[in-house]
Formats: structure tokens, sequence, C-alpha cells
């Protein structure tokens, strides 16, 4: 049987190539693709493909965020796509339960191989960021773990909404937002708002610009 692949990319362009990419190869098949973050997450529980490779910055959902949400879903592994180089953004995709990061202009060469690795439960990382981000992590402590509500509720908080417009937007009562909120600070050990945006920024839970 081929290796089911579903793509997400806001830019049609980019899903066009890396479609392209993957139609000559015969263990190959892709079975869906969105543009959006949520939109993919929602076609990946549906679909269960083996592979999704999700565009790192997407609107309603960045691709670290689904990620993190497929994190304790065994059947699809996760390839996060970014033009970014930088180790945080590796790191932070591998935290997030990632079995690779690819960088976009290295996809047209590497991506198949980088589906093949993660199916034979390899980790695939770009050489170009490969070394610093293997670095990055033995250097650094584990962090602590945010639920998939709690990151969507440091992400909105992040962005300037109130725990009323946060409540509103997630459809759930205020104190309740209050108490992810308050849940989070003390994970974090981060005390204020102007903290928690920079944690988020840090860590690319959010499009603001840092």
């Amino acid at each position: 049987m081929p290796i089911r692949v579903f793509l997400a990319d806001d830019h049609a362009i980019v899903r066009d190539g890396l479609r392209a990419v993957l139609a000559s190869e015969a263990d190959l098949e892709v079975v869906g693709e969105e543009p959006d973050g949520a939109r993919a997450l929602a076609a990946i529980e549906r679909l269960l493909p083996d592979v999704a490779v999700l565009d790192l910055q997407m609107p309603t959902l960045s691709g670290i965020e689904v990620a993190q949400r497929l994190s304790g879903q065994a059947r699809t592994l996760v390839i996060v796509l970014s033009m970014h180089k930088a180790a945080s953004f590796v790191q932070a995709a591998l935290r997030a339960g990632a079995a690779g990061y690819l960088v976009k202009e290295d996809a047209a060469r590497e991506l198949t191989a980088a589906i093949r690795a993660v199916v034979r439960g390899d980790t695939y990382l770009s050489p170009r960021v490969a070394g610093g981000a293997v670095s990055g992590l033995r250097r650094g402590g584990k962090e602590p773990r945010l639920t998939p509500r709690e990151t969507e509720v440091l992400r909105l908080l992040s962005e300037g909404l109130t725990s009323k417009e946060i409540a509103a937007r997630l459809g759930m009562a205020p104190k309740t937002v209050e108490g992810h909120r308050a849940a989070i600070m003390e994970k974090l050990d981060i005390h204020s708002v102007a903290g928690l945006v920079k944690y988020a920024l840090r860590h690319h839970l959010t499009e603001l610009d840092n």
C-alpha cells in the first residue's frame, strides 16, 4: 500500500508544487489538502493519513499547534514545513511532537526522503537546520507542556484578546478562560500578560511579528 500523505499550506502554489513532487512516486499518495490549520486538523482526524506535511504559519492554527493536537494520535506523523531556519523554530516543532522539519526551499528535493524517513521511525531534519536544532535541544532542559486548550488560550491572550473575548471565541465561560490563564501562568512560572506574549513569540505560537 502507498504511504498516504496530507498537505496543508495556505498558498495554493506551494500545495501544487508539493503534490507534483509526490505524483511521480508510486509509493506515495496525496489523500487530501487544506489551506488553514483548523480545517487541516479536522481533515486529518477524518482521513487518518500516514503523514501530514504542515506549513508552520497558517491561518486559524499554526502547524505547530496542529502537531501538538495530533501528538496523542498514533496514526499520523507530522512533518512541519517552514521558510524559517532558526533552531528555535525547529525545536518548537519537535517539542510539539513533529517527526520532521523541512525547509521550504529544500522541499522539492527532500520531501520524498523526509516522508519515507519518518514512516521508518526516524526523525527527519533538513540538513541546513539539523546541527543547530540538535545542539540546542541538548543544551536545554525539559519545558512545561501545555494542553492544546491552554495553548489556544495562550495564543489568543498574546494577540490581545480579553478573557471575555476568548470565551466568546472558544465557546466557554469567562471563568473557565481565567482558570486556563491561571494554569498557564503557574506551569510557565510567568505572571504577566507581557511575559506570556514574549513566551508565545519565542515559541512561535502566534503570528505577531517579533
